[in-house]
């Protein structure tokens, strides 16, 4: 039996710059067994031979259809007890999966769970604070998914019954279809209300693409949404309340340990009066005050 707790997919293509602060981010967690599996689709930029050189990595250089297709390549190397996928231009925050080893542990009834997230620009300096919900399918399934992917974790029992694999299928989308299918089985998902996460948003992610749109206005007519959009609105008014009742739209400052290479050295960031709404012309956001900082 594995002592393995955390496997942990990244998905990367010519992104080692990013790669690099990322695999620091994990090994910058303390307290828990973990395995980073890193999966290269045969990067031009130095990738393949900078993971032969690092210690600790799980990682494969080969051809795969899309992020997701490498994603369940990871997971079908994984030996941990909880799945997660992190993408080369994201962070785990120290400690996050420390708190999520310890939630699991105390409710062995749960499933999944997701939690809030710091959202920066391409030097880790904020944009915005997303601070959820609970997961609701309503929700989900007549807008978008309101649960960030580098927050979201695993039992594996939902990859060993087949319900966890990604449908690579599509390319932009995948995560709100597995998300759905996951809740309509049953599952029991829940939102942890505390920073796990540094979404990195520069422009280039799959999120902004215009096929996105697309992808998922077909995976919500598949989960029951609405045909008239003009009722789906109305639906989420009711969204738009519970966030603003749980305090979700209000301005908060923000301290925190940004990963700024694969050691990993941490940089100190501060952020002030960071509220929950944020476009895309906003990732030239500035932080307070940084400054060089070794984990201990």
């Amino acid at each position: 039996m594995t002592n393995i707790r955390f496997s942990i997919a990244t998905p990367t293509r010519n992104s080692l710059d990013k790669l690099k602060r990322c695999v620091g981010s994990v090994r910058g967690q303390r307290g828990v067994a973990l395995e980073h599996l890193l999966q290269d689709a045969e990067s031009s930029d130095g990738t393949p031979a900078w993971l032969l050189e690092q210690a600790g990595l799980q990682a494969v250089s080969e051809a795969d259809s899309g992020m997701y297709d490498a994603i369940n390549r990871s997971w079908e190397r994984a030996k941990g007890e909880f799945l997660s996928w992190l993408n080369s231009d994201e962070q785990y925050l120290p400690g996050t999966l420390a708190l999520v080893q310890t939630y699991f542990d105390a409710h062995p009834e749960v499933d999944v769970v997701f939690g809030d997230y710091i959202v920066a620009d391409s030097q880790g300096r904020p944009v915005a604070l997303r601070r959820e919900i609970p997961f609701r399918h309503t929700y989900v399934a007549n807008d978008f998914l309101n649960m960030q992917s580098a927050t979201i974790f695993f039992r594996r029992k939902l990859w060993d019954s087949g319900l966890l694999r990604l449908d690579s299928r599509y390319r932009y989308a995948a995560d709100k279809d597995l998300i759905l299918r996951i809740a309509a089985s049953g599952a029991v998902i829940r939102h942890i209300p505390e920073y796990l996460a540094i979404f990195g948003i520069d422009g280039t992610n799959l999120s902004t693409h215009p096929e996105m749109a697309l992808e998922a206005e077909k995976i919500r007519l598949a989960f029951g949404a609405l045909r008239n959009k003009s009722l789906r609105k109305i639906v989420m008014v009711g969204r738009r309340i519970e966030r603003f009742l749980s305090g979700s739209y209000g301005s908060r400052n923000i301290v925190y340990h940004y990963a700024i290479d694969e050691s990993p050295l941490y940089m100190e960031i501060v952020g002030t009066k960071l509220g929950g709404r944020y476009n895309l012309s906003d990732v030239v956001g500035a932080a307070d005050s940084m400054r060089p900082l070794e984990l201990l």
